[in-house]
């Protein structure tokens, strides 16, 4: 190998450290502006090494390939990456900028150092990285420009690379229009018409609703109405619970399975529906088609939970920085080692750890340093210092599924048979319509089944104003799911009172009520009688607390209804009983709330 090279550069830039972090670290982005080609990518499997990836393109005229490893970086300091060449002139290639805030602007020096395979080739070598630094440079300043132009929004910097089909986009408008979504159906249709592949590739709803301060739910609303207008296709992405990036993608619920994997983070995780899984969206292919990539592996700013990384040699050492805040983090080393970092003043200022030997819990200071060494037999490995708070910018299946337009337009997104993926926190609503047997008895079947499913309707509204959906009707009964309990709980006394007015103006209302039960807790979604149902104990619970309500209550565990009360959402009067209940399948008491939400009407008190 002959001796090394090194080229450096350094950028004024007028934009703050923050901005121009935030863009740098997004290196897909950077590759992309530097005109740079396409990766093909396969997974490395050398447990001894840190990379995790072999990576081929063209650099330089150069058909080359190398192994990746992970990104090493210090938030908003420095970003480096070693690639180890095993094809091409070079053997060796390290990239790294390195960044200071420079009053209300900033600097970033730029270094290539590379390692010819021969002293021959060493002058081609040196021409080509050049050339690479200039780009580099070029992306730097364009980046900074548009951040000045923008005046700190995010930058739209490169045209679509292939033209878009206004024919089928004009179609898909016109077709968005007529579903009702306005302005925010046509902003959609614009973003997908002029933004960057990079933008449109992988669109995620919530992160563009905070960008246009529109409302999230309603954006993700559009972006399915989109699909079913022609505009857009739907992506189910299997996300990292440690890199949170999805680490692989269905077009259809029913080809997921029960875990996923992470060739990066070296680690096997279950699907949470919660966490585990985000809804995404890209143009249509008939509509644009994109260069989709990938254009690099790892980028750090496609992490940005991520605040500190670095890879730990065999006998090596590896220092992560402390954010300067006080906050819960999380350590984790490459297959899964783990420990949770509390950050809080008076702490202290530097830990030592050793590989495979780790607290399950350690307090440091804000901006205090962690090493982490390891053993001579240790393969090299990535450790991350990352934030511990999940990202509230993933439009989550959970989220998906509990929205009435998902399972009105698409039924046939259904898990294959078989298969049950569990969501860690919802609330379940059962009702039981009160004297329905009565009513057809005295009424009639024509009459008695018009009032039920009058009644039906009556419930849903009250059930979808408070965030939740209808999973199915039983008889005369409906099964309802809500983001938590508080919104189970608003929804269930809006369908108390909504029954009662409803009740009231039907002549066959006389003789009937309503009653309630509220639970939350995990539970498993599965395909039954094709569609998405639940199931699991957190569903028998709440089955259980509506056999226990009587006419117009809603029944619920006593800590919910003290929470309710404290926001406002049911009144303290209301609450007429408190009492242990002893419930089939439950083993210990469970202390309950009976809160009667309207009257009970004479006919049936006088029936039960």
């Amino acid at each position: 190998m002959a001796r090394e090279i090194v080229l450096e550069q350094v950028v004024q830039c007028e934009s703050d450290l923050s901005a121009i972090w935030k863009g740098l670290s997004d290196t897909d982005w950077v590759n992309r502006a530097m005109g740079n080609e396409r990766l093909k990518v396969e997974p490395a499997t050398s447990p001894q090494s840190a990379a995790r990836y072999l990576v081929k393109t063209r650099l330089g005229g150069f058909e080359v390939a190398w192994t990746e490893r992970p990104y090493e970086f210090d938030f908003m300091r420095s970003l480096k990456v070693r690639r180890d060449m095993v094809s091409g002139p070079v053997e060796r290639l390290d990239v790294g900028y390195f960044t200071e805030a420079r009053g209300a602007n900033s600097t970033v020096r730029v270094r290539l150092s590379l390692w010819p395979r021969s002293s021959l080739m060493a002058p081609v070598v040196r021409l080509s990285a050049s050339m690479t630094l200039n780009k580099l440079v070029a992306a730097i300043g364009t980046l900074d420009q548009a951040l000045l132009d923008a005046r700190g929004g995010r930058p739209l910097l490169l045209p679509p690379a292939h033209p878009v089909n206004r024919e089928r986009l004009e179609r898909a408008a016109v077709a968005l229009d007529e579903s009702g979504q306005g302005a925010l159906g046509r902003r959609l249709v614009d973003f997908v018409a002029t933004a960057p592949d990079d933008h449109v590739m992988r669109m995620r709803p919530y992160e563009l609703a905070d960008e246009w301060g529109a409302d999230r739910r309603a954006l993700l609303c559009a972006c399915l109405l989109g699909v079913r207008a022609g505009l857009l296709q739907l992506r189910w992405e299997v996300v990292c619970p440690s890199c949170r990036t999805g680490s692989e993608a269905a077009d259809s619920l029913s080809e997921l399975s029960t875990h996923g994997g992470c060739q990066l983070c070296d680690i096997r995780f279950g699907l949470e529906l919660d966490q585990a899984l985000e809804v995404t969206f890209r143009p249509l292919e008939a509509i644009r088609h994109l260069e989709v990539g990938p254009f690099c592996v790892g980028s750090p700013g496609r992490m940005p939970h991520v605040v500190s990384q670095a890879i730990v040699s065999p006998a090596g050492r590896a220092v992560l920085t402390v954010p300067d805040e006080v906050g819960l983090f999380r350590l984790f080393l490459r297959g899964g080692t783990v420990a949770l970092v509390q950050s809080e003043a008076g702490a202290a200022t530097s830990v030592e750890l050793s590989d495979g030997r780790w607290p399950e819990r350690l307090t440091v200071a804000p901006s205090a340093t962690i090493a982490v060494s390891a053993s001579d037999s240790a393969p090299e490995r990535h450790v991350k210092l990352e934030r511990a708070a999940w990202t509230n910018l993933a439009a989550t299946a959970r989220d998906v599924m509990l929205l009435p337009l998902f399972r009105r337009e698409f039924s046939a997104q259904v898990l294959r048979p078989g298969l049950s993926l569990q969501v860690q926190r919802i609330a379940l609503v059962f009702s039981d319509l009160v004297g329905s047997t009565d009513l057809y008895t005295h009424a009639g079947d024509a009459e008695a089944f018009r009032f039920v499913q009058a009644h039906f309707e009556v419930l849903t509204r009250a059930i979808e104003r408070h965030g939740g959906v209808v999973v199915k009707t039983m008889g005369d009964a409906v099964m309802a799911v809500f983001p938590d309990e508080l919104a189970g709980v608003a929804g269930a006394r809006d369908m108390l009172t909504d029954f009662e007015t409803f009740r009231l103006g039907d002549a066959l209302g006389e003789r009937t009520s309503l009653k309630v039960g509220v639970h939350g807790g995990p539970g498993f979604v599965a395909t039954a009688n094709k569609v998405l149902d639940y199931f699991g104990q957190t569903v028998n619970v709440a089955a259980r607390l509506q056999g226990e309500a009587k006419a117009g209550q809603l029944v619920v565990a006593e800590s919910v209804a003290n929470e309710a009360v404290a926001n406002g959402l049911v009144a303290a009067a209301q609450i007429t009983e408190r009492y242990p209940a002893r419930l089939k399948g439950v083993e210990a008491p469970m202390p309950v709330v009976r809160v009667q939400v309207c009257a009970r009407p004479a006919a049936v008190r006088a029936t039960g």
